[in-house]
């Protein structure tokens, strides 16, 4: 049986780019075999996370007590530093769109420790202002909504939430003004109004940093029906007092 019979469609698709694209190491940009995830070197220095943060609000610094949370678990597989930040980073330039792929057993067992994933009905993504996203070419939290809809074998719909303009570099604000600034800043659209009622959605990004960025994605998806609303992203930040 030759190699090609040996694969499935998504490694054929995989195998065949790698010819004229060679596969890189999301973190570093090195050149890897066409069905390695990373680099030996950078997954060694993956920050999984080690410590324990509330299962509520996603937080190593629980925040629930001071701050009305919307969404009702959240769960994120590394710290955002070191190798992470970088391939994120790389991610938001095109460069590294196969980095959610290093954690696909990863994403199944931190999403199932938050929740009963034959619960979830429909996985969705935070949303970038159109304007944005035509000039980067795609929503770096659709990539990752994808695959993690694979991943769980669930329903993605992408178009759900709408960002109603292009807010100010959130990474500039402390945690207040950070939910100051997103409020009224997304809103659902319309025509899958319908999809959403009574249904219980997987809300995916990027990063959590405060929380305020799901916290009201959350908010208007439940008003306008959800059932409930989850949150995956890869990378948490360590939020401090402040």
């Amino acid at each position: 049986m030759n190699l090609m019979m040996k694969l499935n469609s998504d490694s054929v698709k995989k195998y065949i780019l790698d010819i004229f694209f060679p596969n890189r190491c999301p973190f570093c940009g090195k050149v890897i075999k066409w069905n390695e995830p990373c680099c030996e070197k950078c997954e060694s220095e993956i920050p999984f996370i080690s410590t324990e943060h509330c299962k509520r609000c996603g937080q190593e610094i629980c925040i629930c007590s001071d701050t009305k949370i919307y969404y009702d678990g959240c769960v994120s597989i590394t710290d955002y530093k070191g190798v992470v930040r970088e391939g994120i980073v790389n991610l938001k330039l095109d460069k590294a769109v196969n980095i959610v792929d290093v954690f696909k057993d990863d994403i199944y067992k931190r999403i199932s420790q938050m929740v009963d994933i034959s619960n979830i009905d429909i996985v969705t993504s935070v949303p970038m202002h159109r304007l944005a996203k035509q000039k980067r070419g795609y929503n770096q939290s659709d990539v990752i909504a994808k695959t993690v809809s694979k991943i769980i074998n669930k329903h993605n719909c992408l178009r759900i939430l709408k960002k109603s303009r292009n807010d100010i570099a959130q990474h500039e604000l402390g945690r207040y003004e950070r939910a100051e600034a997103v409020k009224g800043l997304f809103y659902i659209d319309r025509k899958y109004a319908d999809e959403i009622s009574k249904k219980t959605i997987l809300l995916c990004d990027d990063i959590i940093t405060t929380g305020s960025t799901l916290n009201e994605c959350s908010r208007v998806l439940k008003e306008n029906g959800a059932k409930a609303v989850y949150c995956f992203t890869i990378a948490s930040t360590h939020l401090n007092n402040d």
